[in-house]
């Protein structure tokens, strides 16, 4: 059955004439997370993440579990942002003609066909999209309760990355995006499933041999580190020229975060 799994709240001060804080639903395959960023402080002021229990899968019980037990979805917010969390997408290239069709094919073509999926699309930069798909059900499922809610996908977030030469490593609870700059330009972005340690330590670095990227020359930045995980980021690191671990600034509800998740567990929800 679906639980919660945290809830830090802090000073939410939205009312309906005066909307100053944003909230991004983090949504991937077995979860969801709640995260409130007030937009004139700059500072992250509630967190809540749901899950599925392994044996009930989909998003009806979950969204239905929300109702009863989330804080956060009977507040007042700016503007909301559905964020998928998913493999299914895609960075491309702008076609010289906007063709959404198009956009659909190269997706399709590398995942096959999904009937019941809306295709979107995001602007990277003046020559790339990020392509990606939202199952129907649950697009539906989202905006009965957020009907102003507008899509994006998280790697949208990763790519906004201004790094010259760095490998963003970003763990999930089951998953884990690998972004890859050289130079200043993406060479690589992936989604990967979180598995034993040799695995995960493999995938990474056969992702850099892949993409033609000697890690030796470039910074590895580490974004959330389940606890469980924790041995395969230590090992990674004498890989890379140098590494980094992401943590939560201690502003807004960071310090209560950090006090209880020694581990940067939640730094992945932490970077819009």
């Amino acid at each position: 059955m679906a639980q919660k799994k945290l809830s830090v709240y802090g000073n939410l001060v939205s009312t309906a004439n005066n909307k100053v804080e944003n909230l991004y639903l983090v949504v991937d395959h077995q979860s969801i997370v709640f995260v409130v960023k007030n937009r004139l402080l700059n500072e992250f002021v509630a967190i809540e993440h749901f899950v599925n229990t392994p044996d009930q899968p989909g998003w009806n019980q979950l969204i239905g579990y929300l109702q009863n037990n989330s804080t956060l979805i009977h507040s007042v917010f700016n503007k909301i942002y559905f964020v998928m969390n998913s493999a299914r997408m895609i960075l491309t290239k702008e076609h010289a003609v906007d063709d959404s069709l198009q956009y659909a094919n190269e997706l399709q073509l590398v995942f096959g066909i999904e009937p019941a999926e809306e295709i979107y699309t995001t602007t990277i930069d003046a020559k790339h999209f990020l392509v990606y798909g939202v199952p129907d059900e649950l697009s539906s499922l989202l905006t009965r309760t957020f009907p102003t809610g507008k899509w994006q996908h998280y790697a949208s977030f990763l790519l906004q990355n201004n790094s010259v030469n760095e490998l963003q490593l970003v763990l999930f609870d089951a998953h884990f995006m690998i972004h890859i700059k050289e130079q200043g330009e993406t060479k690589l972005l992936n989604h990967y499933p979180l598995g034993e340690k040799d695995q995960n330590i493999y995938m990474v670095l056969n992702a850099c041999i892949q993409s033609g990227v000697d890690t030796n020359t470039v910074n590895l930045k580490v974004i959330g580190q389940p606890q469980d995980h924790a041995a395969f980021v230590q090992t990674l690191i004498p890989y890379f020229m140098s590494a980094t671990v992401a943590n939560i600034n201690d502003a807004g509800i960071g310090a209560a975060i950090n006090k209880e998740n020694p581990n940067p567990t939640y730094a992945p929800y932490f970077i819009f």
